[in-house]
């Protein structure tokens, strides 16, 4: 009877942790969809959605460094974007990626 009730006890973490999970996927698959979604409605041209979400990433790790947003835009401006591209990007990326 101990054996049962240790086994239900692991089922039932195991279940609660891939809840857990699961749930966690979502929300980055939303927020990774609505991210790719203000790229696109803005206009901006981004080889994958992967690397756009990569990118996004660095820009939390430069802001949260200390750099400012205005210098991460220019630092990681690809030569086919604008300034005003490469500055919505940063909007974008901080709004959706980076903890305030």
């Amino acid at each position: 009877m101990r054996g049962k009730i240790i086994l239900s006890a692991v089922v039932a973490a195991a279940a609660a942790s891939l809840a857990t999970v699961t749930a966690s996927s979502a929300f980055a698959d939303d927020t990774d969809d609505a991210f790719i979604g203000v790229l696109q409605d803005k206009g901006i041209p981004v080889t994958t959605s992967d690397d756009a979400i990569a990118l996004a990433e660095a820009v939390c790790e430069y802001v949260a460094a200390g750099q400012p947003a205005e210098q991460v835009a220019v630092d990681i401006s690809p030569a086919n974007w604008s300034v005003e591209q490469s500055g919505l990007f940063v909007v974008a990326a901080i709004d959706s990626y980076c903890p305030s």
